[in-house]
């Protein structure tokens, strides 16, 4: 089975339900370790790692956090990775 489908069948397992509430702003949120809490079983389903990471990167005057998301098979090393600035 590849990554892709790999992947596939924890998003489709995935349950992270929005289980905070911000009353300042009335909205609910779910944290990141939340989000990892729940995936944990599914990864080791299967046979997936996720590695996170972030660094700080400046452009002209400002600061920016670059975070990013890897996914690795175990069983091949294929990966698929992402990353997104936020300032």
């Amino acid at each position: 089975m590849n990554i892709y489908k790999k992947l596939y069948n924890v998003q489709q397992s995935l349950k992270a339900p929005k289980d905070l509430h911000n009353s300042f702003a009335n909205y609910n949120y779910r944290t990141t370790e939340a989000i990892l809490q729940a995936c944990k079983p599914l990864l080791k389903e299967n046979n997936l790692i996720i590695l996170l990471d972030d660094e700080v990167e400046t452009k002209g005057e400002y600061n920016y956090i670059r975070a990013t998301a890897k996914i690795v098979d175990i069983e091949t090393g294929e990966h698929i990775e992402t990353s997104a600035l936020a300032r």
